[in-house]
């Protein structure tokens, strides 16, 4: 007797058999188990990597004329393999895309030895790839319509809400706890996102397989990690894997082997590749001399910008540690929702850039959540020293340079006092958060994880966080230390507002949207808020006025002429309609009143 067992990734939940037909379209890996075998609650990276892998190599994307496009494709494809599921996306250029999964991998080369060549044009030569397109049949004859009892597993799958409609739905929350989970499941990434950039990766390692003989092309970083927002880059790894197969010793015949002149060696073929042998790869960027070379390149069909690298092992085995670590605390997402809230309040003090400079990312973001994760008499996660300590003969994992990547793989071996021994809410940890770094000692003290406390500095950079698995390296070395500062500032204010918002109850910005909200999105609320009766005036009833209005662009500008001696002054006046009464509001600091005018200025031309 056999009793099927899911686990999600991101919450670490178990479900029964009842539950498991309610859940397979988010199903991240389905174990069969003997029913006398030891029951687990968490599933390894190891295993979530392998049945994604399978899953893209019995899959195919397929660009299609529109949604209505489903049930010819369907009947089409039926024809030659069977179907498990088809999922519907659109990219940035609002063209329609099905994803097909198929039963097996042998499903998929049947479809694929029926496809055929571009007949427009001779100088055109076609790709194989997962990558398809379907044309209308010819003369409109031959379509299958008949009726298709399948349907959509999911529609328009890669779009995720508004912001408008996101801060809505965070409006109409219970709790600030209810907002965390909100956040976090509205923006994480979902089922549909993570297949696609598994899919990519495939399709850049069939095309470098066509070139090596031992080559393998996986996702790391925030794509696999647990914590990966929709629409997040993908980053991926070029590595070279010998099997047990091709270093067998009673094999005498070896193949050749080229070297490549250095760790971009690779990379430079790859990039050229990526330009003429992979369908949907555009914008390919060389960046050879940064510490890690990358290739940079932007995926049409999947609407994903890529990063490649050659052999960094270790950003793929810190991804499994991240896998691990995130993983431990089951409550809906846990230490993940965590995560979301952190980075969007910090993308909203401008603390983060989606450019690099001398600010902290997000990567050392997601480590101090971590690490204040593991306070307290009683800590949700464990220190990564006791992973260590932990580890079996498995587990060892050695990655370029020669570094230690060893460290206990499968959560289910580690004692239940090792983790989630807090039950606190999640608006209780994000406000000991802000509290705790708001009287962390920066200046003297590193944030370790290894350690799971501050220990001394090594040197006197500003910020200082132990990579976990290269503990000499700094990852917030590049912070200034006027960023620094601003953190500190940063965090000191939010915990007050955080504090002030669950004792004063649910106004217009209240809990967490006071927190995500962009500065300059809040100040202009502020501004614009008349009296006591907390409604934002219109932005048609602020540019009225009871002049006339001109009639034409060089009236206008004629007009705002007239006024220039006037917005010199110091005390500014701005006509406000609010219903019937109109009334002026007088600005005495010049700054704001001149850009208030600035906006009118705009709005007339």
């Amino acid at each position: 007797m056999s009793v099927l067992f899911q686990t999600v990734i991101n919450t670490g939940k178990l479900y029964s058999y009842r539950n498991l037909t309610k859940t397979i379209s988010s199903c991240s890996c389905v174990l069969v188990r003997k029913i006398s075998d030891v029951p687990r609650k968490f599933i390894t990276f190891d295993e979530v990597v392998a049945a994604r892998r399978a899953e893209a190599r019995r899959s195919l994307v397929v660009q299609v004329n529109s949604e209505g496009s489903f049930s010819e494709l369907h009947s089409y494809c039926s024809k030659y393999a069977d179907i498990k599921g088809i999922h519907h996306y659109k990219n940035i250029s609002e063209e329609h895309f099905m994803l097909i999964e198929f039963n097996t991998e042998e499903n998929l080369k049947d479809v694929l030895q029926n496809c055929c060549s571009h007949q427009k044009d001779i100088d055109v030569m076609s790709l194989q790839s997962p990558f398809l397109w379907f044309r209308a049949a010819p003369g409109n004859k031959d379509k299958q319509m008949a009726s298709c009892s399948a349907s959509l597993v999911t529609k328009d799958g890669s779009s995720f809400p508004s912001e408008d409609t996101l801060f809505e739905e965070l409006m109409g929350a219970a709790t600030v706890s209810d907002q965390i989970q909100l956040l976090y499941d509205r923006t994480k990434l979902n089922d549909l996102s993570v297949r696609l950039r598994y899919l990519v990766a495939r399709e850049v390692e069939i095309v470098m397989g066509s070139l090596y003989a031992n080559v393998e092309v996986r996702p790391f970083g925030s794509s696999v990690n647990g914590f990966g927002r929709m629409g997040c880059d993908l980053d991926l790894v070029l590595s070279n894997v010998l099997t047990d197969e091709m270093t067998d010793p009673s094999k005498r015949l070896v193949f050749q082997e080229k070297r490549g002149g250095g760790g971009s060696g690779p990379l430079e073929l790859c990039a050229g590749a990526l330009e003429l042998r992979v369908a949907g790869a555009r914008r390919v960027q060389r960046i050879l001399h940064a510490r890690v070379p990358i290739v940079k390149f932007a995926h049409h069909h999947a609407d994903i910008d890529c990063d490649l690298c050659h052999a960094n092992m270790s950003g793929v085995y810190m991804s499994e540690l991240l896998h691990l670590v995130g993983g431990l605390d089951g409550r809906g997402g846990g230490g993940a929702a965590l995560v979301f809230a952190v980075r969007r309040w910090a993308a909203a003090a401008a603390l983060t850039a989606a450019a690099p400079g001398r600010w902290i990312t997000n990567f050392p973001l997601t480590l101090l959540v971590l690490f204040f994760l593991q306070q307290g008499p009683q800590p949700l996660l464990p220190t990564v020293r006791y992973l260590v300590q932990k580890a079996e003969k498995e587990d060892i994992r050695k990655a370029e340079d020669n570094l230690n990547c060893t460290f206990l793989r499968d959560a289910n071996k580690l004692p239940l006092s090792a983790y989630s021994q807090n039950d606190a809410s999640l608006e209780t940890l994000l406000l000991q958060f802000f509290e705790f770094y708001a009287q962390f000692d920066f200046q003297g003290k590193a944030v370790s994880l290894n350690e799971g406390a501050a220990i001394r500095k090594p040197n006197a950079l500003p910020l200082y966080i132990v990579n976990p698995l290269e503990q000499s390296m700094n990852v917030s070395r590049n912070v200034s230390y006027e960023e620094c500062e601003r953190l500190k500032l940063e965090v000191r204010n939010a915990a007050w507002q955080l504090e002030a918002a669950l004792e004063t109850g649910k106004t217009d910005d209240w809990g967490l949207l006071g927190l995500i909200e962009k500065k300059t999105t809040r100040g202009l609320k502020k501004l614009l808020r008349v009296g006591n009766s907390h409604r934002l005036v219109s932005v048609k009833d602020l540019f009225t006025n009871d002049e006339e209005q001109p009639s034409s662009i060089k009236d206008k500008l004629e007009k705002l002429g007239k006024k220039s001696d006037r917005d010199s002054k110091t005390v500014r006046e701005v006509a406000v309609t609010t219903g019937d009464k109109k009334e002026r509001i007088k600005f005495k600091n010049s700054q704001v009143a001149s850009e208030v005018y600035r906006i009118r200025r705009d709005k007339m031309i």
